[in-house]
């Protein structure tokens, strides 16, 4: 008897809760970009997502990306996106690109450490896999890698400020080795060949 009529009060109040449920108007929902370049940046975006979805062991992909993201300010999701897409290309002839994406986004949010981890791992994916990997995008890692670890073994760290970052440029740059053309190095009227690319041609504020 009184199991019953404790069972019937919850089914009372359960009932009341539904009802009320029920008659209540929805919510409204809003929802906003969470990106900042505009429309066609967005587009821009989700159609470099979809191409990683499409094709996940695609490193190129992986690394448009992350780029895009990094250049509309999301520079945690460019980590996210790049560390994730170098799980998953591991086994890619491209996967070089997928590791080197996720040092170019470390670096542009200053985490210079792990920044020269994927550097190093980026540079032996393109040494294992040379048919994937041009002789000319090798040289070019091997001396953003080395400006990374030039500057790391300076024991700088830019998150410091302007001038912290200045200073491990300095200490990369400084580092690499000068190569001359028209001429051996310091003869007179030597042309210096142009400084190499800082952090894959993104723009990067350390390197």
């Amino acid at each position: 008897m009184q199991l019953s009529r404790f069972v019937g009060i919850l089914d009372l109040g359960v009932a009341t809760v539904v009802v009320v449920a029920l008659a209540l108007p929805a919510r409204e929902m809003y929802a906003s970009s969470v990106y900042r370049g505009g429309e066609a940046s967005e587009f821009a975006i989700a159609l470099a997502e979809a191409r990683t979805m499409a094709h996940p062991d695609d490193g190129a992909a992986i690394d448009d990306l992350a780029r895009r993201l990094g250049e509309a300010g999301e520079k945690d999701w460019a980590v996210d996106v790049a560390v994730r897409g170098a799980g998953r290309t591991q086994a890619s002839p491209s996967g070089w690109r997928a590791l080197l994406a996720a040092s170019v986004a470390y670096v542009d949010r200053l985490d210079v450490i792990p920044a020269l981890d994927y550097a190093n791992r980026a540079l032996a994916a393109c040494e294992a896999a040379q048919t994937a990997c041009p002789s000319w995008e090798q040289i070019r890692m091997r001396l953003y890698q080395q400006h990374l670890d030039a500057g790391v073994k300076a024991g700088i760290d830019p998150h410091r400020g302007p001038e912290a970052a200045r200073a491990f440029r300095h200490a990369g740059e400084s580092a690499l080795r000068q190569i001359h053309l028209g001429g051996q190095s310091g003869e007179p009227g030597a042309t210096p060949a142009p400084a190499p690319a800082s952090a894959g041609d993104r723009g990067s504020n350390v390197p």
